[in-house]
């Protein structure tokens, strides 16, 4: 008796991943020839690069390809999965590369956890760079198990369960995929972590700059997750670190201190925020990696996010079609660098 398999329909949004695409999109279609069951939709959000063309030329009689301009790509993915039929929505970012069996690996997640949704954080190649690597290491559990969301570029739902959410909020900027995990978990819908629905990122952070500016281009849409709860982690955390600074350089003028302890003291607030975190991350998800690293990763990290609130600072009344502006401006510089 042939084995009945529930449909997939996959989601790739595209902008200006020409160096890419072609990886992406033959992974996809190879995991599908195995797989059977599942339907490939591509929108390109008014690339520049060439990347459209490829999509029509070269993959206009294997995926459904459309091009809408100037919106979130959050919206963008809403766009994919109300042009889909599948059981389970698949949404895989452009600059990633699927495994051959990861259709049969999410079906199988799903059904050994009992979830709604399933996926991992992009697993690390061979050749992955220290920053890749050390950013991984410390926000990863080894472990398969529950979490409260998972990153959009590699990220499987049950099309019921999304739905019933309203998918992506359009208004995000980024993040959208932490707001859809923290609307999904209120809704009493599971996400499964698993590390064999795997996906890599060649495109991901090769250098210091790259890194800074894709978290500045994070970390203004998490400003957007205030909506959930004021008392936001990351916010908070990059509000304590903004005040630490500011701190660390007002004590080197404080006169009844001695040098030594003035200097002292400031080094101490200075690095108290990225090592309070290091120190938590470790915590989470039970071990220790390179904390020199670690440090300087967090130290832009938090820099970035200030960098993010400037932005928004300037961008306050702005119509949405100038904040989106803004929003592409820093993810193409961002592109840009790798």
């Amino acid at each position: 008796m042939t084995e009945i398999k529930g449909k997939f329909s996959v989601v790739v949004p595209v902008l200006n991943s020409k160096q890419h695409l072609r990886a992406c999109l033959n992974s996809i279609l190879a995991a599908i020839e195995q797989y059977g069951n599942a339907e490939l939709i591509v929108l390109d959000n008014g690339s520049e690069d060439g990347s459209y063309e490829i999509l029509l030329n070269e993959y206009g009689g294997r995926a459904h390809v459309q091009q809408i301009r100037n919106i979130a790509v959050g919206a963008l993915r809403n766009r994919g999965a109300a042009l889909a039929d599948g059981e389970f929505l698949a949404f895989v970012d452009s600059d990633c590369v699927i495994v051959p069996d990861y259709f049969e690996q999410s079906v199988r997640a799903l059904q050994r956890s009992g979830a709604d949704a399933t996926g991992s954080e992009y697993a690390l190649e061979d050749f992955s760079n220290w920053i890749e690597t050390t950013w991984y290491v410390i926000h990863i559990p080894s472990h398969d198990g529950l979490v409260k969301f998972i990153t959009a570029g590699n990220f499987v739902v049950r099309r019921q369960a999304f739905l019933a959410v309203n998918g992506f909020d359009e208004t995000m900027i980024s993040v959208e995929d932490m707001d859809l995990g923290v609307r999904l978990n209120k809704a009493g819908f599971k996400i499964y972590q698993a590390h064999a629905v795997r996906a890599f990122h060649p495109g991901g952070d090769k250098n210091l700059r790259t890194f800074f500016l894709k978290n500045t281009w994070r970390s203004i849409g998490m400003f957007g997750m205030l909506k959930n709860t004021l008392l936001f982690k990351p916010i908070i955390t990059v509000v304590a670190h903004a005040s630490l600074m500011i701190l660390a350089v007002g004590i080197l003028f404080v006169p009844h201190l001695s040098l030594i302890m003035r200097v002292a003291l400031s080094g101490l607030f200075f690095n108290l925020a990225p090592l309070l975190t290091i120190l938590y991350r470790a915590l989470q998800v039970k071990r220790v990696y390179k904390p020199f690293q670690s440090m300087l990763l967090y130290h832009l990290n938090f820099l970035a996010q200030l960098y993010a609130m400037w932005n928004i600072a300037l961008s306050l009344g702005a119509t949405p079609e100038v904040k989106h502006a803004m929003s592409v401006r820093l993810y193409r510089s961002a592109k840009a660098q790798q």
